[in-house]
């Protein structure tokens, strides 16, 4: 299970470090990997360059070429998990079906910075325009089958269990709420802004399908739940 974290430690982490390039691709070969916590630890050569990376623990091997998108570049990072301190850590992302990159606001920070950045107020997306709410008994399922049988889901309700990979709270009068299974991850949302659920928590979670979505400005979901109604089971 993904270890917790909160999110004052996310916004540390993201704004901590100048030398980010939101969501850019690196294409890395890896040198050797020491699983850690929430995240495997992965030193890659890139270009003839040699450095370490971090990413959610993944099933990775020495050898292996793989593309990792970049996230938050980090100075004299501490990982207590290892006792090791890196002099700079680039912490990244292997692209998950349902996994956004961090240009998608539910990669929570990624938009952010960019406003920070800019000091431009972007239009607002139609997050709330269109969306389809049942009353149908909820089905259980899992996370990867919403995904293969979309259709078999589109406008029911289901009954999913998952990791919280990320929250974001106080969005257009809701709370968002990405839960992952160790391969891939969906979101739901919750007409509760204040819902209280933190990263690392295993969340039991019913709400609506919906399928194909564009809420508009690039905010497109092949599939996202909405209505949701959650339940921490640790």
């Amino acid at each position: 299970m993904i270890g917790k974290l909160t999110i004052y430690c996310l916004g540390v982490l993201f704004f901590t470090s100048s030398l980010f390039a939101l969501n850019e691709p690196h294409t890395v070969k890896i040198l050797e990997t020491k699983n850690a916590g929430a995240y495997t630890y992965i030193k890659v050569e890139e270009n003839n360059d040699t450095y370490w990376a971090a990413i959610s623990k993944s099933n990775v091997k020495v050898g292996q070429t793989i593309t990792i998108h970049e996230q938050v570049w980090m100075k004299e990072f501490k990982s207590k998990a290892l006792d090791k301190t890196f002099d700079k850590i680039l912490f990244a992302q292997i692209p998950k079906k349902g996994v956004s990159g961090s240009d998608n606001i539910h990669n929570i920070h990624g938009n952010m910075i960019k406003k920070k950045q800019s000091n431009e107020l972007k239009p607002n997306p139609k997050f709330n325009e269109g969306i389809i709410v049942s009353n149908s008994e909820a089905i259980k399922t899992n996370i990867s089958d919403l995904f293969t049988n979309k259709e078999k889901y589109k406008n029911k309700n289901v009954e999913i269990e998952g990791d919280v990979l990320q929250v974001s709270n106080k969005v257009m009068g809701n709370t968002w709420v990405k839960i992952y299974n160790g391969k891939d991850a969906v979101i739901f949302r919750s007409t509760n802004e204040d819902e209280k659920v933190s990263i690392g928590d295993k969340v039991k979670v019913i709400g609506t399908i919906n399928t194909d979505v564009d809420y508009g400005y690039g905010f497109k979901y092949e599939v996202i739940g909405v209505n949701g109604k959650f339940t921490i089971l640790n």
